[in-house]
């Protein structure tokens, strides 16, 4: 998936270990930001991971996640724009010391989409709690807050500036300016 750009243009990016996760994260999108990270993984080098994300499913970011946190490589996630929701895990979960937010990015601790469309209400129900705790828990592991904390701040739907981002755990620092 290129996301609209030129085939040629995808390739060069890749090229240079860059890869992007960009709008609403399903298993389409996490299924293609993970087969680039396995085509990026046997050579030497960090992987750049750029997020430009609304959020969404917490199974795809969960899956996404767990891949770039066992895969093997060093993974750098930087945020442009926004990431909100589920997708703040994926960017919370890159190298330690390599997790940055452009300095006008802005990250929002939102509630979870949950994928609801197979199964009975009870499983459902059940399920929708269990990945909404191992996200919480996850999250909680890269930041300076307990998971019942970071379940307030989501709650509230709460903003974060991109040094508000770094001073809440979620990010390293705040990419500087050139020139």
């Amino acid at each position: 998936m290129s996301f609209g750009l030129p085939p040629e243009l995808h390739a060069a990016l890749l090229g240079k270990r860059q890869v992007f996760l960009r709008g609403r994260l399903d298993d389409a999108l996490a299924s293609s930001v993970i087969s680039q990270l396995l085509l990026l993984r046997g050579a030497d080098g960090v992987i750049d991971l750029y997020i430009d994300s609304s959020g969404g499913d917490a199974g795809a970011a969960l899956t996404v996640y767990d891949f770039v946190r066992t895969m093997g490589a060093t993974v750098s996630t930087t945020c442009l724009g926004q990431v909100r929701g589920a997708a703040v895990l994926v960017l919370a979960g890159g190298a330690a010391g390599r997790r940055f937010a452009m300095p006008h990015a802005r990250i929002q601790l939102a509630e979870l989409d949950v994928d609801t469309s197979h199964g009975k209400l009870e499983a459902l129900a059940a399920e929708v709690t269990r990945q909404r705790e191992r996200w919480l828990e996850s999250l909680a592991r890269h930041t300076v807050h307990s998971a019942q904390h970071i379940a307030q701040d989501v709650a509230a739907a709460t903003w974060l500036s991109a040094a508000e981002a770094r001073d809440y755990g979620l990010v390293d620092g705040i990419v500087p300016w050139r020139g």
